[in-house]
């Protein structure tokens, strides 16, 4: 879905290279929009992971300490939106109230070669218009990442009643950390146990409402039944969450129904 075109018409734009997108499920193609770099140089650099590092310092000791890496604040980036043909007061009307100032996280997808298979989720937070030879054709826009990574297609393993033993590939590349996988099932007891983590540390539910549905998201803490009237925490009794390292794990796996566990991919390939 590129293109690459010099153009040369009164009100066009030349454009040294160009990918169409789409955000919130809308195709840019529908205002003959795309993400344009305006550079005569064909190299860019843009930041693709910034955080802070805390070093730590004992008085007596000549030498730092590893305290942690962190983001003080969300990643944001500036695209240029840039459409060939000129946008009337109607489509950019469209256009802004399309990308600008919407109420959560939406994704966001680079049709460009491999990035086609990643998402990212982001707000636009500001516009500016830009004119071509007195006509307006398009905006440099602020977008706002809910996260440096990219999401690629999950891994999802289907576990039937039983005991089991699974291996599910992690990856994401949170190298020195642990990625938290969805849980959903109908199961009213199932215990799993992360052997290549920690072989002591259970993840488990017991005496579950028969054929309830459940839904475990371990990365934001989270446990939906069908019924909300049920009190989740009540049949938690491990009180861990399932947690995944990079890389392969095996899971030691017993339930009295079937199950679905999905691994989210975090993908740090940079905006």
């Amino acid at each position: 879905g590129g293109s690459t075109s010099p153009l040369h018409k009164k009100g066009e734009i030349k454009m040294t290279s160009a990918i169409y997108f789409t955000y919130d499920g809308i195709p840019s193609e529908r205002y003959g929009l795309l993400i344009a770099d305006f550079d005569s140089s064909n190299t860019e650099e843009n930041e693709a992971f910034s955080p802070s590092l805390t070093a730590l310092k004992v008085p007596c000791l000549s030498r730092f300490f590893h305290g942690g890496v962190n983001f003080d604040s969300t990643p944001t980036f500036e695209f240029s939106l840039v459409s060939q043909r000129m946008l009337t007061t109607r489509n950019r009307s469209e256009i802004l109230s399309w990308l600008v100032g919407r109420n959560r996280f939406l994704p966001l997808q680079f049709r460009f070669a491999d990035l086609e298979y990643f998402t990212y989720y982001c707000v636009f937070t500001a516009a500016s218009t830009i004119y071509v030879n007195g006509e307006c054709h398009g905006f440099r826009v602020t977008a706002t990442f809910d996260s440096p990574y990219a999401r690629g297609i999950p891994t999802t393993v289907s576990v039937p009643s039983g005991t089991h033993t699974v291996v599910i590939n992690n990856k994401s590349d949170i190298r020195d950390g642990y990625t938290y996988p969805k849980v959903e099932t109908i199961a009213y007891t199932f215990d799993i146990v992360n052997t290549t983590d920690n072989a002591n540390r259970h993840f488990a539910f017991s005496g579950l409402p028969s054929g309830e549905n459940i839904l475990i998201d371990n990365e934001t803490k989270i446990i939906t039944f069908s019924d909300s009237s049920i009190n989740p925490l009540s049949y938690f009794t491990s009180k861990n969450w399932l947690r995944l390292r990079p890389g392969n794990n095996t899971l030691a796996i017993t339930t009295n129904a079937p199950m679905t566990i999905t691994c989210p991919w975090y993908a740090m390939i940079g905006y």
